[in-house]
């Protein structure tokens, strides 16, 4: 059987699952929640282009056994500690305790820097495709986003719909070797993204992943009280490079690593293969 695109799972998970609004301290977040209330609950941060559509495959099958939380990061909180600051007010607003966080990309620095300044309130950590937001690992960042003020400076003033192809065939670049149908859905995928995709959600996401260098490192102190309750998944050819991911599991307690063949889009690519690890790993935490 071939491979549904993700223009169609899209539309039927938007029919399964409309998604609510909530404004928290002037933030509107506009999130989904589903699965039972009584036992764990699953946040699921957003990587690079910040849309919850991008958890398409996940969420029926993680729901089935824990409440699932998943939503689109407020253009209101321009930088990363107002992000997570939201988020906090945003979660409690909800009545979330104890948030078990998946994050991909870009989420999975953003679940690093809400450990950092909440101590001991997140349940789990669980980060794919990502790299520890440790010194090194900034000072990184830091010349890979060297011309990010330039770069936001042309988002916001180019002519956005032309800008659109170039953005897909950045995207389309993490492939690193999967199949016809599986390309074929990244293409899909990104241009269903962009179709409708305004510049300014794309200057604020830009934004806040440039202002990852700006952050106070993160230590492995900062996370002694989650040993034994993270799970990392690292593609074998991910974007972030194998240092950035050895600086990542040296910040961890008692980390379970779990390395998978493919690139950057495996996340969204091998989305059954790193659901059924995520499972697995949930299982050990009752």
């Amino acid at each position: 059987m071939s491979m549904r695109l993700f223009s169609e799972k899209s539309t039927d998970f938007a029919l399964a699952h409309p998604c609510e609004t909530i404004t928290v301290a002037g933030a509107r977040f506009r999130y989904v929640r589903t699965g039972p209330k009584d036992g764990k609950t699953l946040v699921l941060l957003n990587g690079g282009m910040n849309t919850l559509e991008m958890w398409v495959d996940y969420v029926e099958p993680l729901s089935q056994t824990c409440q699932v939380l998943l939503f689109d990061y407020p253009q209101e909180l321009a930088d990363n500690q107002a992000l997570v600051t939201g988020m906090h007010g945003f979660f409690q607003a909800l009545g979330v305790e104890q948030p078990i966080f998946i994050g991909a990309s870009g989420g999975g620095m953003v679940a690093q820097v809400y450990v950092q300044k909440y101590p001991g309130q997140v349940g789990g950590l669980i980060l794919i495709s990502t790299g520890g937001l440790d010194a090194h690992t900034i000072k990184s960042l830091k010349k890979q986003y060297r011309l990010a003020p330039l770069m936001l400076w042309y988002m916001k003033h180019c002519n956005y719909e032309k800008l659109k192809p170039k953005l897909i065939r950045l995207g389309m670049s993490h492939l690193r070797g999967e199949g016809a149908e599986e390309v074929a859905y990244a293409q899909d995928m990104f241009e269903t993204i962009f179709r409708d995709y305004p510049r300014e959600k794309d200057v604020h996401i830009t934004g806040l992943l440039a202002d990852m260098m700006r952050q106070r490192p993160v230590t492995a102190a900062d996370f002694a009280g989650l040993a034994g309750k993270i799970l990392l998944i690292l593609p074998d050819q991910d974007f972030f490079s194998g240092q950035m991911q050895n600086d990542l599991i040296q910040l961890m307690h008692q980390p379970q690593l779990t390395y998978v063949s493919g690139g950057h889009l495996s996340t969204v690519l091998k989305a059954a293969e790193y659901i059924q690890t995520i499972r697995d790993f949930l299982d050990t935490m009752t």
